[in-house]
């Protein structure tokens, strides 16, 4: 695995005040690579690449091949939040997790954590992704999930899935 994404993930989540999310990214990144690690030499993939070394690179290339291939793929779809967060994408990989969020509203938590990562790492306003990512959900299940005692994150995820005042045009 790669020092310096397990680095930077680490260090953002110590900036972020998200040290358990970063966490789970230096799990999804390593899940990543153990899966490249154990392509076979002789795998269609392999095929192009100037050697079978494995790189973030070409982790980066499988996870999206794979995601193609299979939307439903959960390692390819973290590997590749875990890159974005890593290597300060404007959206953090936000714009992967609507599926995530349509089988689970609990990802909603995680969207939110990434929104605020990437507003306090790069100080981008992810609403927008936010809200497209949140609009996965099932809306009767986010709101049943507002509910619980642990629905803080379903509650900010339906306050962002409200609708959006028009523009007056006076500034």
């Amino acid at each position: 695995m790669s020092q310096n994404e397990v680095d930077a993930l680490r260090q953002a989540g110590d900036d972020t005040g998200h040290r358990e999310f970063a966490e789970r990214m230096v799990r999804a990144l390593s899940d990543g690579f153990q899966v490249l690690e154990n392509l076979p030499r002789d795998d269609e993939f392999w095929r192009g690449w100037a050697n079978d070394h494995v790189t973030v690179h070409k982790l980066d290339a499988l996870a999206i091949e794979r995601l193609a291939r299979d939307p439903a793929d959960r390692t390819a779809r973290w590997t590749l939040v875990a890159l974005a967060l890593a290597h300060g994408a404007n959206d953090g990989g936000l714009a992967l997790l609507g599926p995530e969020i349509a089988a689970d509203p609990t990802v909603v938590a995680d969207a939110l954590v990434i929104a605020d990562w990437i507003g306090q790492e790069i100080g981008l306003d992810l609403t927008t992704e936010l809200r497209e990512a949140c609009a996965w959900a099932d809306r009767d299940a986010l709101e049943s999930l507002a509910r619980t005692e642990r629905g803080e994150a379903a509650q900010a995820a339906l306050r962002v899935l409200e609708p959006q005042p028009p523009l007056s045009g006076r500034d």
